[in-house]
């Protein structure tokens, strides 16, 4: 097998932060216990859940177009409202969660995290992000899971705008 020219060949990639908010009752935590979890080779380490998040791109007729999805290396509290205490920390391999009232963050410099939009026709999309997509952790309900914004492309930028929560 012959591949000429792989390494000239560029691809373009929509990375962003996500936020993930526990505003439920109970702290989310990863459904495996550590033993069980699954070595990635994109970041060389083991992730809590193999499909914590989805990327979608979806055309005007519903389609997805692109997609990208996220494994969770380390669930923890980033940031947490007034009130609330941080409970989980990744550092040293410690327990990981999201506690009520706290939110995690993955940042845009994440590695892995990102949807490839190459092949991506400039337009109007809809973007949608799903957290705990295979609804493997159970939660009161999973009608805030997804968040879709509006996704304008124009081949150079992106912009989101007027994003909804839904079910994923």
């Amino acid at each position: 097998m012959h591949f000429t020219g792989w390494l000239y060949e560029q691809r373009r990639l929509l990375r962003f932060t996500a936020r993930i908010g526990n505003v439920g009752t109970t702290d989310f935590r990863p459904f495996l216990p550590k033993h069980a979890w699954q070595w990635h080779m994109c970041h060389l380490h083991y992730h809590s859940m193999e499909v914590f998040a989805h990327f979608d791109i979806i055309n005007n007729r519903g389609e997805k177009v692109a997609e990208g999805h996220k494994a969770s290396f380390c669930l923890e509290d980033n940031n947490c409202l007034p009130g609330a205490e941080k409970k989980y920390a990744c550092a040293n391999y410690g327990d990981q969660g999201i506690s009520v009232g706290c939110s995690d963050t993955y940042l845009h410099t994440v590695d892995c995290q990102w949807v490839d939009i190459t092949d991506l026709q400039p337009g109007i999309y809809k973007f949608k992000v799903s957290i705990n997509p295979e609804f493997k952790v159970a939660e009161l309900n999973y009608d805030n899971n997804a968040a879709v914004c509006t996704m304008y492309y124009n081949a150079v930028t992106v912009r989101m705008l007027n994003c909804t929560l839904q079910r994923p």
